[in-house]
């Protein structure tokens, strides 16, 4: 992380690969305003004791701040405001190479996103939660379904380059039929619309290094 660091500063701040140009969620300053309990755990997690644990840092804050589309940058700030130990050479290649792919693979070797299954699998956090992790659309589905599963078709719209190791979970997307993607599409529309994007005012000024 340093060596990338170094190496890519200043310009490793702009790196974007997908484009993404969503606010921070005002959700990320206030956990209550989200009913996805991973989620509003993890966000409060950081918000009392500046720290969390690897799966909630990867795996659901940023998994959940990339499938919504949330910019890299603004991602990363967030990490480095929250947390007690973030020094900005350590958590940017995080965020921006490794969380978000925002770097377009220049770190990592895959996004790591995941639907609900990975969150359920390593976690306690669906049998709590109002959203059912099996279900992709209709009442009760988990938003980390449809977004994953819009996000994965994104990239195949787009022919993005996100690395071989993803190519068997795109391939997975044949199996959806035409008509639950559009399903899909349309609950992710209507999911980010209820997202209230960054309310502080905070700015960070960042120098040169």
């Amino acid at each position: 992380m340093n060596g990338i660091y170094w190496l890519k500063m200043p310009g490793y701040r702009v790196h974007n690969y997908f484009g993404f140009e969503r606010p921070l969620p005002q959700l990320y300053w206030e956990p209550e305003r989200t009913d996805l309990a991973c989620l509003r755990d993890s966000v409060r997690m950081v918000r009392e004791t500046a720290y969390a644990h690897h799966i909630h840092r990867l795996m659901v804050l940023s998994n959940f701040a990339n499938l919504a589309g949330v910019h890299p940058l603004r991602l990363s700030e967030w990490f480095w405001a929250g947390f007690a130990d973030a020094m900005e050479w350590v958590e940017l290649p995080n965020v921006v190479g490794m969380a978000t792919f925002g770097d377009g693979g220049l770190l990592a070797s895959k996004p790591y996103v995941s639907s609900a299954a990975y969150i359920n699998r390593m976690s306690d956090y669906c049998g709590g939660c109002r959203y059912d992790p099996a279900r992709r659309t209709g009442p009760g589905a988990c938003p980390f379904n449809y977004l994953y599963w819009t996000f994965l078709d994104d990239i195949r719209q787009r022919k993005l380059d996100v690395g071989q190791r993803m190519a068997l979970v795109l391939k997975g997307l044949e199996r959806i039929p035409a008509a639950e993607l559009a399903e899909m599409q349309a609950e992710r529309e209507r999911f980010l619309a209820t997202l209230e994007p960054d309310e502080t005012g905070w700015r960070f000024d960042h120098d040169q290094g």
